[in-house]
């Protein structure tokens, strides 16, 4: 592709050529000021003093013709990416737009005083961008798509009294005629108002109650998808925000919304049909393989998928798309191709309008067809058009491929359809051919008692034929049965579910499948339907989460953080959706039981992380920070030792490093008080219930002097605790004990601590005896508890076992220290002599039996576990070992 010489601008545009024959003043200032080599965005600075000597319109058609001289001059010689160039022409409306809200606000607040709302606060002019400008990729001559509105109902506080919606009905239309009015200037900018709710039929300007009520009882599937683009852009900004916020519900569904596939395929059939339209071959934005369809495959992801990952809520297509590529929903190579034809599309469409500031789209012909060919860089029109044409085939291809599912709705009724509306309307329920209709009877009864929608009802029609054929295949027990009819009942008035099931088949057959193998799993995804979502991704149990998604995961929920209350839920789905995946795993024998131990500690080993990451900022916007002071969590219990099950609390404890100095906040507080209130807010989120249930259950006993002591302590004061005053049973949980969250050099400082408590010399005898008698404890404690963790031989009695050598022996081999796994722990003593080569066989393969025995039961339904055997022999070794009557010996047999 031939280089441009500089200067040739002037030849690619006429309009251009036009203004600086009119204005060559202008263009000798860009020069000599450096601005037409710089990337300088437009500014305002002189537009107030040139207003007061020419007014308003004048200097803002002055001001934008300068701007567009230097825009289109950069980019037609090729000095500017185009996505330089979009930014500029949104800046450069922004300002045209600000600066005419601010001139006819001030004019009209002389003639009828100020806006106020009810609680006497001042009213502002908001003004929310959409299209082009709201995802900041104006072209050159773009309407700008705007909704004019302001946060409250009341009156001006001027003499007459004007109420707040006359008021900024009257400033809208002075904007409006400001900017697109044509006078011997020109114009300034085309504004298209015709998005606001109602349309050309509604108010100009809408409060932001009649916004949120509009969109909530009115608002249409493609009004969702325009408003993705929406961006405040003029006016106050911060209530823009604020209300973008309240719409944000409407926009973006917590859930991965399947609902919208029935919008999408009517927008896709419209996109396509429209791509076909004689006038639309030559149009880069609407024909075939035009920007349009990039567009609608982008913003499609984004309506599907943007309530569930925060990341796609951009107005900016090409943000969305590289977050497409971080998600994985996009290969990288996909969005690269993506993101290429969107640019070379978009500087196409550029060089087309600049040729006479005219808003077209279709690529012209004769000289201004070869004007356009060589401001893309192309030596001759035969050349550009191939290139165009080859473009616009890796967006068709692209369109097709990568498209979400849309599939065809479903035509003709088979004889399941009139079995189900025999069902349902009480008619010969003997005739649906199931073994047994019982269960299909009692779920019609209470549907009777759900207040169904005309929309819910119709996808019901559509799905239970489908699952009525499935499980007559299938034949699954009464038991099963009513499993999934439980979950349609859950989901029927959430009816994109049902839609979710209806377009994608294949997760009903999963969902069936893992419904017949474990009622644990079924019960989870019936209390959060938002599981089902998971069930699309046919990869489900064969890939189980690593290290780095779970990491990941977490990350982007804090990167994307607003609120807290949002970033919890947030969390809270990624927990019951990374534990379906690990239990899915499990059942599909792709995780071993300590696999899957280690990943559920992981994922929350990582949620802790994040609660304590929300938890500081909260505490730091009302005390500020700490310099040189920080806090750490350790735990103990099942996290510390790496075997986290699906319904295992957390015992966490506290510390932190003293400081002398008070945060540096307005409302300042000492060290130990600020500590205390991170790790209580950081508990309370632990432990909070959200509609996506609650992380965990806490247990914070094992800090130092139990329920009594302080929540969290400093680590001095945990160092002597635990050399003078700490009990036996203290010392046992410090076996399994490790830092998760916060500080690591306060987590470095604890492990030393524990190294030099768990190697201290002890008395043989009153260890063997205080060790024997806190397991009696326990046991007597859960006497109607599990036998396979509580019985003779069992779990607790292999972690007494590890946890007493441990103390004997430590002193003298300080490697028995270094892990809290227990199987880590078990090889370790065998290594140093304490137990023979084959009580550690014994014990090592009762322990992961055993486990595994645990998990199979807690997952699987049909569970043959024979498991009652390997605690008598497991028994007969604990025994012999936790026996304080048996001298301590240093090898057992």
């Amino acid at each position: 592709m031939p280089a441009v010489v500089p200067q040739t601008a002037l030849d690619f545009s006429p309009f251009l050529k036009q203004l600086v024959s009119r204005h060559p003043e202008w263009l000798e200032e860009l020069q000599s000021s450096g601005r037409l080599d710089r990337p300088d965005p437009p500014v305002a600075e002189l537009l107030p003093a040139a207003m007061e000597k020419d007014g308003l319109d004048s200097v803002l058609r002055r001001f934008r013709n300068r701007e567009m001289m230097r825009i289109i001059w950069r980019e037609l010689n090729q000095l500017a990416l185009v996505d330089i160039t979009m930014s500029d022409l949104s800046t450069l409306a922004e300002i045209c737009l600000q600066t005419a809200v601010d001139h006819h606000s001030a004019v009209l607040q002389k003639q009828y005083g100020r806006p106020r709302g009810p609680d006497s606060l001042a009213q502002k002019l908001v003004v929310i961008g959409l299209g082009k400008l709201g995802g900041f990729e104006l072209n050159m001559s773009s309407d700008i798509d705007i909704i004019f509105c302001y946060p409250e109902n009341g009156v001006c506080d001027g003499r007459r009294g004007l109420s707040n919606e006359q008021f900024f009905t009257r400033l809208a239309r002075k904007v409006i005629n400001s900017l697109a009015d044509v006078s011997g200037d020109g114009f300034c900018f085309r504004v298209d108002t015709r998005l606001r709710p109602f349309g050309v039929s509604g108010p100009l300007v809408s409060s932001f109650a009649a916004l949120e009520q509009y969109y909530q009882r009115e608002g249409r599937d493609w009004e969702r998808y325009a408003l993705i683009k929406a961006r405040p852009v003029a006016g106050d900004l911060l209530a823009g925000k604020q209300l973008l916020a309240i719409l944000k519900p409407f926009v973006y569904r917590r859930y991965i919304d399947f609902g919208a596939i029935e919008a999408m395929h009517d927008m896709h059939e419209s996109v396509r049909v429209d791509t076909l339209r004689r006038d639309r071959l030559d149009d880069i934005k609407r024909g075939p393989g035009g920007i349009r369809e990039i567009e609608f495959l982008v913003q499609a992801f984004q309506l599907l998928r943007g309530g569930r990952e925060p990341s796609l809520q951009t107005p900016s297509l090409i943000s969305a798309a590289t977050a497409l590529e971080e998600l994985r929903l996009l290969t990288g190579t996909v969005v690269k191709k993506l993101l290429t034809a969107y640019r070379f599309l978009r500087r196409t469409e550029n060089c087309i309008q600049a040729l006479h500031d005219q808003q077209t789209h279709q690529v012209p012909g004769g000289e201004d067809g070869a004007r356009v060919a060589r401001a893309m860089g192309f030596d001759d029109q035969s050349a550009f058009q191939t290139a165009l044409d080859d473009t616009r085939k890796v967006v068709q291809a692209l369109f097709v491929e990568s498209l979400p599912h849309v599939p065809e709705p479903a035509t003709g009724r088979n004889q399941w359809h009139s079995r189900w509306q025999q069902a349902r309307n009480d008619m010969q329920p003997g005739a649906t051919d199931l073994r047994n209709p019982k269960p299909l009877s009692d779920f019609v009864k209470r549907l009777d008692r759900l207040s169904l929608s005309q929309r819910a009802s119709r996808r019901l029609d559509q799905f239970m034929p489908q699952l009525l054929e499935k499980i007559e295949l299938l034949r699954p027990t009464d038991t099963i049965v009513d499993r999934v009819l439980d979950l349609i009942s859950a989901i029927c008035r959430r009816s994109v579910y049902l839609s979710l099931l209806v377009q994608n088949p294949d997760a009903t057959d999963r969902m069936l499948g893992l419904f017949a193998a474990s009622e644990q799993v079924a019960k989870a995804v019936t209390r959060y339907p938002s599981l089902l979502d998971e069930l699309i991704d046919p990869r489900l149990g064969a890939v189980p989460p690593t290290r780095a998604d779970i990491h990941s995961s977490v990350d982007r929920v804090l990167r994307t953080h607003t609120d807290t209350e949002t970033s919890l839920q947030n969390l809270n789905y990624l927990k019951r959706a990374v534990e379906l995946r690990i239990n899915v795993a499990v059942l599909q024998s792709t995780l071993s039981v300590f696999e899957a131990q280690a990943a559920f500690s992981r994922l929350a080993q990582n949620l802790i992380r994040a609660a304590l990451v929300l938890a500081k900022l909260e505490i730091e916007t009302r005390h500020g920070h700490i310099p040189g002071s920080e806090l750490a969590v350790i735990a103990y219990g099942s996290l510390g030792a790496r075997a986290l099950r699906i319904d295992s609390d957390l015992d966490l404890i506290f510390l932190y490093q003293p400081s002398t100095t008070q945060s540096d906040g307005s409302r300042a507080i000492p060290s130990e008080r600020y500590h205390t209130s991170v790790a209580r807010r950081m508990l309370n989120l632990l432990s909070a219930t959200t509609p996506s249930g609650r992380l965990y259950g806490i247990d914070a006993r094992l800090r130092p002097n139990g329920r009594a002591g302080l929540l969290v302590s400093s680590v001095d004061a945990f160092s002597r605790y635990q050399r003078d005053k700490a009990w036996v049973w203290e010392l046992q949980a410090l076996t399994r004990a490790r830092p998760v969250a916060g500080n690591s050099g306060i987590s470095e400082r604890f492990k030393n601590v524990r190294r030099q408590v768990l190697t201290t010399t002890r008395d043989n005898s009153v260890l063997n005896r205080e060790v024997l008698q806190m397991r009696k404890r326990v046991r007597d404690q859960h006497a109607d508890g599990d036998p396979l963790k509580h019985g003779p031989g069992g779990l607790v009695d292999i972690e007494f076992v590890v946890q007493l050598g441990v103390l004997l022996n430590a002193h003298g081999f300080p490697g028995l220290v270094c892990s809290t796994l227990v199987t880590e722990q078990l090889q370790a003593l065998r290594d140093c002599g304490w137990i023979s080569q084959d009580a550690h066989a014994v014990l090592n393969e009762a322990y992961t039996r055993l486990s595994q025995a645990r998990q199979t039961i807690t997952l699987l339904d049909d569970s043959d576990v024979d498991a009652f055997t390997l605690l008598e022999i497991a028994r007969t070794i604990c025994s012999d070992i936790l026996n304080p009557d048996i001298s301590p010996r240093r090898n057992i047999k």
